[in-house]
């Protein structure tokens, strides 16, 4: 069990306690700004003070307009009381350049995305706010960079026509002038295509760029949404602890605790799928491999996950003692991920069931459950990221936890097989080498 679901009431209370949500705000490297239907800012987070140039307090107040440039700003206003009618997730500006006006007056491109929350039956807007200088910089490049070598390509074929002419005009009978054509046309041809390869290249990397700015747009999108369920829970339960003061109301009081400790846990895993989804896109992950004890580990985990559980849910073990050369690290967060799913995805008091058994070459671990199953039509999917089937649309979760997994696996060597029936549950199955132990 981690800290945070060890904190007391009264600890989390005192403001310590938040301190999970206090660092991804903080240490956020997008920038979030909170503010009021009147349009005035009321928080701002280090990194968005850093992009725009001001201290909290010179924000502290201020209209939201003050950050757009000034031939906008009328328009901006109405954009945002409109907004203020009828809010709802989204992105700002779809295929427009987005604009930031710093304190100085310099301006720099933005990406932003919205989103709202009810705070003391008051609805307040929250941006977050990217700085794109550097992609579009390097938009810039690449654009110059293939104006360039088409030019380029254009010249070329043009010296490869007008030479092929002048061999044509040639004594065709000279072997030595058609060995000469020959070898420069070769050698114009190979120019073209490493141009081209060049050229596919810078592409491929624009198009890759692209493909992550998608991802962790669609993930800001998708973990601000699902922030606002357990941070209202945390905020609506901390307010009625302090409604419970008398001593025969211990019951409710633990009550709200239950409801805090299960919202920050929600919004733990939610904070660690973003962290691994990013070192994965990223490629810092690193193997570390070394001998160790499967069913030792196994056990740990099984033991660590026993709190998360739902109400008289319980974890069968069948383990054999048997050493294998891999990451514990890895491992571990393989098991934690496919045990929480299992009983995320099942009822209270449903049997969870963890092995760890040899078979020939491999060690296959186990995981199985008797809950909602998978939908056969949508199986096909379940390892792309953001997949979330049709009958877990009331469960919170953000659809990462199987593809990041599946990536693990496979950094580790190994592979990951599943089967199941909508209704009857699932089994999961993750086979890695096995190195015999000393």
């Amino acid at each position: 069990m981690t800290l945070a679901m060890k904190l007391s009431g009264e600890y989390l209370m005192s403001g310590k306690g938040r301190e999970l949500l206090g660092q991804l705000f903080h240490n956020s490297g997008e920038g979030i700004m909170l503010f009021n239907k009147q349009g005035e800012i009321e928080m701002s987070n280090p990194r968005a003070l850093e992009m725009f140039g001001y201290t909290e307090q010179e924000l502290l107040g201020k209209k939201v307009e003050a950050l757009v440039p000034k031939e906008s700003r009328s328009k901006h206003e109405g954009h945002r009381n409109k907004y203020m009618k009828k809010p709802a997730p989204r992105s700002m500006g779809q295929g427009l350049d987005l604009k930031g006006v710093r304190k100085d007056g310099s301006m720099f491109p933005v990406e932003i995305s919205l989103n709202y929350l009810s705070h003391q039956d008051e609805t307040m807007v929250v941006a977050f706010v990217t700085d794109i200088t550097i992609r579009k910089e390097n938009e810039r490049v690449v654009e110059e960079q293939q104006k360039k070598l088409s030019e380029y390509a254009d010249e070329l074929e043009g010296k490869v026509k007008s030479r092929t002419r002048e061999l044509e005009q040639m004594n065709l009978g000279l072997k030595s002038q058609i060995q000469e054509r020959k070898l420069a046309e070769t050698a114009l041809k190979k120019s073209l295509d490493d141009l081209k390869k060049a050229e596919q290249e810078i592409l491929n990397s624009l198009e890759r760029e692209r493909e992550l700015g998608e991802l962790k747009s669609r993930f800001v999108s998708m973990a601000s949404h699902e922030f606002r369920t357990p941070l209202t829970t945390i905020l609506s339960s901390a307010n009625l602890i302090g409604k419970y003061a008398e001593g025969d109301q211990q019951s409710s009081r633990e009550k709200h605790i239950e409801r805090i400790n299960k919202s920050v846990q929600n919004l733990t895993g939610i904070l660690n799928d973003f962290l691994s989804m990013e070192k994965l896109e990223s490629g810092i992950t690193r193997v570390d491999k070394k001998e160790l004890k499967l069913d030792q580990l196994v056990r740990e985990v099984c033991e660590e996950m026993e709190g998360t559980l739902k109400k008289d849910q319980k974890i069968e073990i069948r383990s054999e003692a048997v050493v294998v050369l891999s990451d514990d690290h890895i491992l571990k967060n393989v098991l934690i991920n496919l045990i929480s799913n299992a009983s995320k995805y099942s009822s209270e008091g449903d049997a969870i069931e963890v092995s760890a058994l040899v078979e020939k070459d491999e060690v296959c671990l186990k995981v199985i459950d008797h809950g909602i199953g998978i939908p056969k039509e949508e199986q096909k999917n379940l390892f792309e990221r953001f997949f979330r089937a049709d009958n877990v649309t009331n469960i919170q979760g953000t659809g990462l936890g199987l593809n990041i997994v599946k990536k693990y696996v496979e950094l580790l060597g190994g592979k990951i097989e599943f089967k199941s029936q909508e209704g009857e549950g699932s089994t999961f199955c993750v086979r890695i080498p096995l190195t015999p132990g000393k």
